[in-house]
């Protein structure tokens, strides 16, 4: 037993020490990020936007080597894990990615009640309820999904049943009902529910919102346009980070004592250590 937790105790040891406060280049629009169990990061990379099949997973194993992991997508953007499998949008479908990088479209556009217009953020319960946003125009006309574990998918709530619905991006589950949810277009940040249409304001001031990410009491937010990530505490935002061009979908490390930023334009990913 004292062996499995002394090898336990060096893993995370390990992983922080590695990737704390490390920046990695290369990447060609990189836009959400997710940590396995395992330690290995996946980015999702856009390449050139509008560009068919040059889409990417890439993969930051736990020695820092990069490699692509899944090709042929088209402009990838959120990214989950879920039971061992990644989960996607990627323009207006839902792809399942499997950890030997074969893909297939897990929910196509056809499969949407309402047609997506611009499908962003994804992240998922630990009971398998999926949540996904649709920006729109990315300044109005935006939509939240949810999924089932089949690919059945409803629509949550949209700019028609609720009117501080204009671009929704970064969307965080808190439990299996309620949730927290960034709106790109005006900055605000709410609090949900998927049992109602209605939701909760809880800050504004945020920029162009992407991703979202609770650690301890503090609720981390990107900025896109501004390349800012904000801590929201006890009913204040401050600025965490400023140093940024375009921060978007951010995770945290499976330590939580870490945040992972890709930064779309610098074309990096950034481990941002928070002590």
């Amino acid at each position: 037993m004292f062996k499995k937790i002394f090898l336990l105790f060096l893993l995370i040891l390990f992983n922080h020490t590695v990737f704390a406060n490390q920046v990695f280049s290369g990447f060609h629009n990189p836009e959400s990020v997710v940590q396995d169990d395992q330690g290995n990061i996946y980015v999702t990379e856009i390449g050139e936007f509008g560009k068919d099949g040059d889409g990417k997973i890439k993969k930051i194993d736990t020695e820092g080597n990069i490699s692509d992991f899944a090709t042929g997508l088209d402009d990838p953007k959120g990214i989950t894990i879920y039971q061992g499998e990644l989960y996607a949008t990627d323009q207006d479908v839902i792809v399942k990615i499997k950890m030997d990088g074969s893909w297939y479209v897990f929910a196509s556009t056809m499969s949407f009640p309402k047609t997506p217009v611009f499908l962003n953020d994804i992240d998922v319960t630990p009971l398998g309820t999926f949540y996904i946003t649709d920006s729109g125009n990315l300044e109005g006309g935006g939509m939240i999904f949810i999924m089932d574990t089949s690919g059945k998918l409803e629509v949550l709530m949209d700019s028609d049943t609720n009117q501080s619905i204009k671009a929704p991006n970064g969307i965080l589950p808190l439990d299996n009902e309620r949730f927290l949810l960034v709106d790109f277009a005006t900055g605000e940040l709410f609090e949900g529910s998927k049992n109602s249409d209605k939701l909760t304001k809880l800050t504004d001031g945020l920029g162009g919102g992407d991703g979202i990410v609770i650690l301890d009491d503090s609720i981390l937010i990107s900025d896109w346009k501004n390349g800012v990530i904000y801590e929201y505490k006890n009913n204040e935002v401050k600025i965490l980070n400023d140093n940024f061009q375009a921060a978007a979908d951010i995770a945290p490390t499976n330590n939580e004592q870490s945040i992972i930023v890709p930064d779309m334009k610098a074309g990096t990913v950034t481990i941002m250590d928070l002590n």
